[in-house]
């Protein structure tokens, strides 16, 4: 049975493809399918603890790589560690057809000093005339190809980590036009707000104070300011119609998943809440076709 994990935020997928691994799912380096409103490979330059589980340590080996996820990653900088970690060997970055992307293919590379897990560096510049001795700083140095393509371009017969966001049928990408933040403040400090929203300062911070009170009580509302809304959130039947075409192109490209992973974003509020029960509950209905 291949197994299915599914999510809030996708910093959470790093660790389900580890347990995978310690399952047995995924036991060796595979291409990975990320098929997402957005490429997800944001750049971390330096992490507190090792990316690499470390060696004779006595800690529990699936709970260190989920406080990994949890402190280490945010939700668009997950995938490039996988790679690091051996559990990713290529990244096909899939996006859909409302993105009106244009499909390309990079040679990349990734490694950490010393090959000790803590300070990264990404696509060296390694050339014939490298001196070998410098390459020694760097003994974990990882090649890999990333593509950015969609969805009728996958590779054919490929076992794969299938990742998926729900993100990728209805999306929501001005998530910051629907943040705020209420705080209670004292009666003085309601009465001076006059005097805070003069500051002419405020206009470069990018936030908006709005001020209530309500029953002998007051509140500071705090938010970013809205720009423009940006969104894709199409009809129940065009989500089916793109989960069938989803599915249906991996089963006739024969993509075989060790693994899936599901994102649903809500809580960044990327995929809306409205919208993702249904689609999880599609998604996962058309995938037994893949997974058994």
């Amino acid at each position: 049975m291949i197994p299915i994990y599914t999510f809030d935020e996708h910093n959470e997928a790093f660790s389900f493809w580890h347990k995978a691994k310690h399952d047995g799912s995924i036991d060796l380096p595979l291409d990975l399918l990320h098929v997402d409103a957005h490429d997800d490979m944001g750049r971390r330059e330096k992490f507190d603890k090792s990316v690499y589980f470390p060696d004779g340590s006595d800690r529990n080996y699936l709970g260190y790589y989920r406080e990994f996820a949890q402190t280490e990653l945010d939700i668009a900088s997950f995938i490039l560690p996988a790679v690091l970690n051996k559990l990713v060997r290529n990244v096909y970055f899939v996006f859909p057809s409302w993105r009106n992307f244009k499909p390309k293919r990079r040679r990349m590379n990734i490694c950490s000093a010393f090959g000790e897990g803590k300070i990264l560096k990404y696509n060296l510049m390694i050339g014939s005339d490298t001196d070998r001795r410098a390459l020694k700083a760097y003994p974990d140095l990882t090649r890999f190809n990333y593509s950015m393509l969609p969805v009728d371009k996958v590779p054919r017969n490929r076992r794969v980590i299938l990742d998926i966001d729900l993100d990728f049928f209805a999306c929501r990408d001005s998530i910051q036009n629907h943040m705020g933040y209420e705080l209670e403040v004292t009666k003085d400090q309601f009465a001076a707000k006059d005097a805070l929203l003069r500051d002419q300062t405020l206009r470069f911070s990018g936030v908006a104070f709005e001020f209530t009170e309500r029953d002998g009580r007051y509140f500071a509302r705090v938010s970013p300011r809205r720009g423009k809304d940006v969104s894709h959130l199409p009809s129940r039947q065009e989500i089916v119609a793109e989960i069938g075409t989803l599915v249906n192109t991996l089963l006739a490209k024969k993509v075989k998943p060790s693994a899936v992973t599901i994102c649903r974003s809500c809580v960044s509020g990327y995929c809306p809440r409205e919208y993702a029960g249904f689609i999880e509950e599609e998604l996962k209905r058309e995938l037994r076709q893949l997974t058994g």
